[in-house]
């Protein structure tokens, strides 16, 4: 008998996390995107920066649907953002994982 452990069940409602595409994480840190980003509603997490991209993740579906609408395009080190809904997959760095 095989048996699979599930993910777990993301522990924020769908719609909440923020993907931030073009993001020029060499000139960017977290303490700006938060400063952006919070003002549109509380943010669960600290923000995540990757490479080229990252997550802002909020509580409330409303709040990160305001942020994409008001700040989709916008100039962040240099580069013209895009912003999207993410899933609520977590973000798992880049390398071996676990199976």
């Amino acid at each position: 008998v095989c048996s699979r452990t599930m993910p777990p069940a993301s522990k924020y409602p769908p719609k909440c996390r923020v993907f931030i595409g073009n993001l020029a994480t060499e000139r960017t840190d977290v303490e700006e995107v938060s400063k952006i980003f919070s003002k549109y509603g509380r943010l669960a997490e600290k923000p995540v920066l990757l490479r080229s991209f990252g997550f802002v993740q909020y509580d409330d579906p409303r709040a990160a649907q305001r942020a994409i609408d008001c700040e989709n395009g916008r100039l962040l080190g240099g580069l013209k953002t895009e912003l999207s809904l993410a899933d609520n997959r977590p973000v798992r760095p880049k390398g071996g994982g676990d199976f």
